[in-house]
């Protein structure tokens, strides 16, 4: 396959470092110093499970540089997400899929208006990757799964599934339920951001002490009960699904808005805990927790305040 990474992050850059070690064709979309390392020394993977060293990668910085493509993979942060889709169209053919691998549960609905009617497909990913520097992908193991709309049989989606089985470190799986999948990651993902947010701690910090312990399990709860009044959720063991997940985790793992937190960067914030806070206005479903997250971190949410 001819693979595009659209945002060569730490989701984008890990995900799209395990397929050109499959052997599929891969471009990156990168800027800035990161885009120059690439190009100058590849791209490296350190993971205390199956790094990985690429030293030459196709890195460039503007989508009419690569041409059609089959598929894309879109992968910037959430408040980039309508400019960057806006950027698409010098890569998409005929046949050409956009898969999703963006945090919340509104990317499609974001990027579709502006691709010309190409087919847009809905994925989760659950694993810890960020940019540690320029050229360098830092992730601490764990979980390292792509959950993908199959859109029943969609020949492109099969051949993307395939092409993950064929690569070392990445598990995907296809799915005839995108959305609740969506929604379940969602409330496992705002609930983790919030807390390492918040507390500034990792989840095996925030596990280890019964108050941070109790707050998670508080976030999730809220999360999940936002989602029954939106019609989303109906499994009666979710919560306790999702909190065993989290203390599967490293010790070390923190989310990527935590990471962006530290370094002063713009926050997922809005679409996360500000969105379980607005969803739970509309639905009239308290989220007492999220609420104080999403009000205790909107003033970092453009970066460090001035």
């Amino acid at each position: 396959m001819r693979i595009a990474i659209m945002g060569s992050g730490g989701v984008g850059a890990y995900v799209g470092s395990r397929l050109q070690a499959a052997g599929e064709d891969v471009v990156f979309i990168a800027r800035g110093a990161h885009l120059a390392a690439l190009q100058k020394d590849g791209l490296r993977l350190e993971s205390p499970v199956h790094p990985l060293h690429l030293p030459t990668v196709n890195a460039v910085q503007e989508p009419s540089a690569v041409g059609p493509v089959d598929l894309i993979v879109f992968a910037v942060k959430l408040g980039d997400t309508e400019a960057a889709a806006r950027q698409l169209a010098p890569m998409i053919g005929p046949e050409t899929r956009i898969l999703t691998l963006q945090n919340g549960i509104d990317s499609v609905d974001l990027i579709t208006p502006h691709v010309g009617g190409a087919k847009v497909r809905g994925g989760v990913i659950y694993v810890s990757a960020v940019i540690d520097r320029p050229g360098v992908i830092r992730s601490p193991g764990g979980l390292h799964v792509i959950v993908a709309d199959a859109a029943h049989g969609d020949p492109v989606m099969a051949d993307f599934f395939a092409a993950c089985e064929r690569a070392t470190g990445m598990d995907a799986k296809p799915s005839d339920a995108i959305a609740v999948t969506l929604w379940e990651k969602f409330i496992a993902l705002t609930s983790l951001s919030g807390t390492t947010s918040l507390l500034r701690a990792s989840m095996g910090q925030i596990l280890a002490h019964p108050e941070t312990r109790m707050l998670q399990r508080q976030l999730v709860d809220e999360a999940v009960a936002v989602g029954r009044a939106a019609g989303q959720v109906t499994r009666t063991d979710l919560a306790d699904e999702i909190m065993a997940k989290l203390a599967s985790m490293p010790y070390a793992f923190r989310s990527s808005m935590s990471e962006d937190l530290e370094r002063g960067k713009p926050l997922e914030l809005r679409w996360l805990s500000g969105r379980v806070h607005a969803l739970g206005l509309e639905c009239g479903v308290p989220t007492p927790g999220h609420s104080v997250v999403y009000r205790a971190l909107v003033l970092y949410e453009n970066g460090k305040p001035a």
